[in-house]
């Protein structure tokens, strides 16, 4: 199971299984065993209206140009979503989850309790509190611009994930367009068939082509897919941390009793404080770890992307 944004929010979703090939085990590595002009899988066969509307418009003295405009749509369509997927890289908020994590480790409950020896001598408990207090004032309103630093990427990471929704839609027209195309030039092949010694007919080639660029369209949907996930997992995790840091927050304000017009004298729950800031610790690391995750799989993405559109 995997988590990927759709449309602004956070979804499950499964492996997409849009064609044979796309599966369990085997995301982005879609295959094109089938023929153009069968059905593969859930993918559904060429429109039999369209197929008739190209064949109608025959022309063999532009044999050598055949559908350009629907190979160069899909061609495009892969750049786009390929821009689409190196935008805005997640893993940029792991020098501020660093820094987050700093600040914690530099603001310890410890520090309330009395200190030993002599110099416990000259530390009063309301001085101790005082300083404490002033301490979290200043953390508190530096992770504050953190968490709302994190909202954003986490907005944008939907955004980005809306704008390979489309990228992913139009690629699935692309193909529907090419496969009409490709069943219209099957449809006159059988026509031409070369006498022995003569060379293939201009339409093999072209029908090469265009081969090429319909596997490498039908390849690149799941990589999509894997590019929203690999997103969407950080971003999760990046929402628990700023989550979190309102929850330390919030937690740790009532507990200094500074949830009042006035400071209130209090006792702290040391062992409370500690427990909450250790769970925004635990989340900061698991999102550090995520965000690394998240770089590798973006990596692979983007490479194999760019993989599928050299050659066009």
């Amino acid at each position: 199971m995997q988590l990927n944004v759709q449309q602004g929010s956070l979804e499950t979703v499964g492996p997409s299984r849009l064609t044979s090939g796309i599966g369990p085990g085997n995301a982005g590595q879609a295959t094109c065993a089938v023929q153009p002009g069968q059905p593969q899988g859930n993918w559904p066969g060429p429109d039999a209206a369209r197929v008739a509307e190209i064949d109608a418009a025959w022309d063999d003295a532009q044999v050598g140009s055949f559908a350009e405009p629907a190979r160069a749509a899909a061609v495009e369509r892969i750049e786009r979503a390929l821009a689409a997927a190196r935008t805005g890289d997640l893993t940029e908020a792991t020098a501020q989850l660093t820094h987050a994590r700093s600040v914690l480790e530099g603001l310890d409950p410890g520090a309330l309790e009395p200190r030993r020896g002599i110099a416990g001598l000259f530390d009063s408990r309301g001085g101790r509190l005082k300083r404490f207090r002033e301490a979290w004032g200043r953390a508190a309103a530096g992770l504050g611009e953190t968490a709302k630093e994190l909202a954003g990427r986490v907005e944008g990471a939907a955004q980005r994930s809306g704008a390979l929704d489309k990228a992913w839609i139009e690629i699935r027209d692309a193909l529907a367009d090419l496969d009409a195309h490709l069943a219209a030039a099957a449809g006159r092949l059988p026509g031409h068939a070369p006498t022995e010694g003569d060379a293939p007919h201009p339409l093999v080639a072209r029908r090469a082509t265009l081969d090429a660029c319909r596997a490498a369209a039908l390849q690149s949907l799941p990589l999509i897919r894997s590019a929203q996930n690999a997103d969407a997992r950080a971003a999760e995790a990046l929402k628990a941390c700023a989550d979190g840091v309102a929850s330390w927050r919030d937690d740790w304000k009532e507990a200094l009793g500074l949830n009042a017009k006035r400071p209130k004298a209090v006792r702290p729950d040391r062992d409370r404080m500690g427990k909450v800031r250790e769970d925004l610790k635990a989340r900061i690391d698991r999102a550090l770890a995520e965000l690394t995750a998240s770089r590798s799989r973006r990596a692979e993405v983007e490479s194999r992307m760019a993989e599928l559109r050299r050659p066009l």
